[in-house]
């Protein structure tokens, strides 16, 4: 693998590390701004409604820009943002930093996953995508704990602190480390969107909905496996997750080179619909070690498929219009996004008409109408590339 990806892999990172940190300091930021925590919690709002708006925006806007210089410019922008998020003296100020650096980070995400496919051979572009992404999991995983421990042993501000630092050292390592890459050709914005076809919509629709689906049942996780085993500290089963999550990236890429995209994708939401439902199922159990055991063994592999169909997701969609894969990764980033905002409001509606027993089979029939989506798409571009040669 190509040594100049791990500099993308740290931006990643450490975006990942800001959008999930967030959560743990919710309590710190509510009590120093005199705000509830309902109204900090509009912080993560902000964030995920800017991005997903910035990504496809700022992704067409930008097409033509040198790219090299838009991930450094992305970045600096993203520290600088989170640099003043650390001495706001008011929550507005706050939310309008969450704002740029959500912004900034729309901007970088796309470009990183371009720059990394571009570095690599087409046949690696699928472990190239998973290297990339794993950097979001690894921001679950290390970067939010280390971020949340920051802004306990210190102030909240601490962890706003260590982002910046460490997005400082990625501009560095960017300016460095990585090559001047050949952008695409140059095209005016109408002609770029005359690519962006009927199959990419519906494909960014299977993102959304797989991702809605997921989230529904990650967000609620807490109140779910608590119910299951009685347990109120779940950390054990979300670091088990984060695992399974990081190994999924790395499976997800390594069979979407092997056996190719569409196969991994269906495989991944296949697997993802069945252990969404088994926690549903598993709240038919009393309480008990048996149960404990169980919720550990579903926690460690639902991360596998949930995060395995990322880079087969991505590479397909890459496949669709690589001459504009920026463009098309900007969407698919902005439809991450959207369904993972979808999934903690469509989970809520489920535990409002009935209990949160049902998220896990509500989630798993959202990824199996995503999977079936899928399928009618594959097939549609499968007939329209067998007509193209006959």
């Amino acid at each position: 693998m190509n040594y100049r990806l791990l500099i993308l892999v740290l931006g990643i990172f450490i975006i990942g590390t800001d959008d999930f940190v967030i959560a743990g300091l919710l309590p710190h930021i509510s009590n120093e701004m005199n705000v509830t925590i309902a109204t900090a919690g509009q912080l993560v709002t902000a964030f995920a409604i800017a991005y997903a708006i910035g990504a496809p925006l700022f992704g067409t806007l930008m097409m033509n820009l040198p790219l090299k210089s838009l991930l450094v410019i992305s970045m600096l922008m993203f520290a600088i943002a989170n640099t003043l998020s650390s001495v706001v003296t008011s929550y507005e100020m706050l939310f309008l930093t969450r704002i740029l650096a959500a912004l900034a980070a729309a901007i970088f995400t796309p470009l990183a996953m371009t720059a990394s496919a571009s570095l690599v051979p087409d046949k690696m572009r699928g472990k190239a995508l998973s290297f990339i992404l794993a950097g979001i999991t690894m921001g679950l995983v290390l970067g939010a704990p280390i971020g949340t421990w920051l802004g306990n042993v210190f102030t909240w501000r601490y962890s706003f602190v260590f982002v910046a630092v460490v997005s400082f050292i990625t501009v560095i390592g960017v300016l460095i480390f990585l090559p001047k890459i050949e952008r695409e050709a140059e095209l005016t914005i109408r002609e770029r969107l005359k690519g962006f076809n009927k199959i990419i919509l519906l494909t960014l629709c299977v993102n959304i909905i797989g991702t809605t689906g997921g989230f529904m049942t990650y967000t609620y996780i807490a109140p779910i496996i608590t119910g299951i085993t009685n347990v109120e500290n779940i950390s054990i089963f979300l670091m088990l997750f984060g695992i399974g999550a990081l190994f999924g990236n790395l499976v997800g890429g390594y069979f979407t080179d092997k056996i190719g995209a569409p196969k991994t994708l269906k495989l991944s939401l296949g697997g993802f619909a069945i252990l969404l439902a088994a926690f549903s199922l598993l709240s038919l159990l009393n309480p008990s070690t048996f149960a404990i055991i169980m919720v550990s063994i579903v926690a460690i592999l639902w991360g596998i498929p949930g995060f395995g169909m990322n880079p087969a997701l991505n590479s397909f969609l890459i496949s669709l219009n690589p001459k504009q894969a920026q463009m098309v990764l900007s969407f698919s980033a902005s439809a991450l996004y959207i369904g993972i905002g979808l999934g903690a409001f469509v989970g809520g509606g489920v535990i409002s008409i009935s209990s949160v027993n049902y998220v896990g089979i509500g989630s798993s029939v959202l990824v199996l109408i995503a999977l079936v989506l899928f399928t009618f798409i594959n097939r549609t571009a499968n007939k329209k590339v067998k007509s193209r040669f006959s």
